[in-house]
């Protein structure tokens, strides 16, 4: 689209907006039938858990995208992307009591931070108490799963913004 000089800028805004419409609706629907699994659990927590991570994934796709110009390509090396960050989060989920450490430290890794936070709002359910962003809950704080997203998203923005400067298509 570029060579057409259309500006990098809208369409990228384009497809996040077209993206983000999508999950928001499928998300928005996850979270009415998980509230009513999780009473406990306040209803803006798990969607704000939702679309933080839909944002991340939309960005890393925007990051992926910077590096191929073949759409089949691109399609499996996002899968595997996928699939290598999200088998990184059985590390703490195989563990028999992981630290709190272990898992704020496994949490720079997206999707590491929303098995960890789903994880802490089935604890949360299973003690009958509402979690917080800023309480320790089954060595978890929902904070971290917060704090991991907006880093990812603005660290996934800078090196897209940057790379697609500099990577020639």
């Amino acid at each position: 689209m570029s060579i057409m000089g259309m500006n990098m800028f809208y369409y990228y805004f384009t497809w996040f907006v077209r993206n983000f419409g999508v999950y928001f609706a499928i998300h928005l629907i996850c979270t009415i039938i998980a509230k009513t699994v999780l009473t406990y659990v306040p209803f803006i927590t798990i969607l704000v858990i939702f679309v933080l991570f839909d944002i991340v994934l939309i960005i890393q796709n925007f990051f992926i995208q910077v590096f191929l110009s073949r759409a089949k390509i691109g399609v499996v090396i996002a899968l595997l992307y996928f699939i290598l960050q999200y088998v990184v989060s059985f590390v703490s989920s195989n563990s028999d009591n992981p630290t709190i450490a272990v898992n704020t430290s496994l949490s720079i890794i997206p999707h590491c931070a929303f098995v960890l936070a789903f994880q802490t709002l089935v604890y949360a359910q299973s003690v009958q108490t509402a979690p917080g962003f800023n309480e320790e809950i089954n060595n978890y704080n929902l904070g971290i799963a917060l704090a991991s997203f907006l880093i990812n998203i603005v660290v996934y923005l800078i090196l897209t913004w940057y790379l697609d400067q500099v990577v020639p298509n």
